[in-house]
């Protein structure tokens, strides 16, 4: 994996990479293009404190490491979905520095998957790191990117790709059918919009997974225990990487069939972050006139 170290670069540019990820992981807009959306959409709004993980390894360059996740969720199939990501963490080495990191992102993702664009400002101790928008389109049988900030420019990736609603759609579609095993193209925006992956998640059986960071009871509070859930591990892949493939980084968290996430673990092979849920506000589903197709 890659290494992650206290620079205010890596450190920071790492972790608005995944909060870019994290959009696609804890909003399910679950349509997928052509077709009608067939799970219910969870519009809500939660909260994940965040703490470090080791795993039972030390780090030569990560002492300890908090913060908070604050995600927003809403929409329709008809308007189109809207995302909303605070990710806020401090970082520290063994020699008592520390990096705080500011990462906003936003995103609007058609109901059909046809369209989506992305902004992202990442802060370093104040600094701004990152400043990327950007936006793609279907057309013609062909995924147009364009980019605006840092810098404009215009390519088109293969149009496989997905984008981060259709991504976990199609992750949460395979495991009420049982399968195990995904394999997909992520476009996310992430890495200044340059750079898409390929991911390939593990599905676990349903209704499984320890409770391990104790954030189930959230999840009981807002009503949605009863709805089935299965627990993922969400490897990320650089396209463009040659030799023996390895993730540049790895999600894992337990997803309800509504799209809503809990006990969650960021691995960024340095170190690791677990994500509890600590608050989950489930909003009323939105009425419209609109007729969709």
């Amino acid at each position: 994996m890659k290494s992650v170290s206290m620079g205010a670069g890596s450190t920071g540019l790492a972790l608005a990479a995944v909060a870019a990820s994290l959009l696609g992981m804890t909003g399910a807009a679950i349509a997928l293009s052509p077709g009608p959306a067939k799970l219910p959409f969870a519009t809500h709004q939660a909260v994940y404190d965040l703490r470090l993980d080791t795993g039972g390894k030390s780090s030569d360059t990560i002492s300890d490491a908090e913060g908070r996740m604050v995600y927003d969720f809403s929409g329709s199939r008809c308007d189109g979905y809207n995302t909303k990501l605070r990710f806020v963490t401090r970082i520290s080495d063994g020699e008592g520095n520390s990096r705080l990191t500011d990462v906003a992102t936003s995103t609007f993702e058609d109901g059909d998957g046809k369209s989506f664009s992305f902004a992202t400002k990442s802060y370093v101790d104040g600094a701004l790191a990152e400043d990327s928008t950007g936006s793609a389109e279907r057309e013609g049988g062909k995924l147009h990117v364009t980019l605006a900030k840092p810098k404009t420019e215009r390519f088109d990736i293969a149009p496989s790709f997905q984008f981060p609603n259709q991504h976990l759609a199609t992750i949460i579609e395979a495991a009420t059918r049982g399968e195990r095993f995904v394999q997909v193209g992520l476009f996310d925006g992430s890495e200044k919009g340059e750079k898409p992956y390929a991911t390939s998640a593990v599905i676990g059986a349903p209704n499984a997974g320890a409770d391990d960071l104790s954030d189930e009871a959230t999840a009981r509070q807002a009503g949605i225990a009863n709805i089935r859930h299965w627990p993922v591990t969400l490897s990320y892949f650089d396209e463009k990487a040659t030799g023996e493939p390895s993730p540049a980084y790895e999600l894992s968290f337990i997803v309800y069939e509504n799209g809503v996430t809990r006990r969650m673990r960021l691995d960024y092979g340095d170190f690791a972050l677990t994500g509890k849920l600590v608050r989950l506000d489930m909003k009323p589903l939105k009425i419209t006139a609109k007729r969709c197709p």
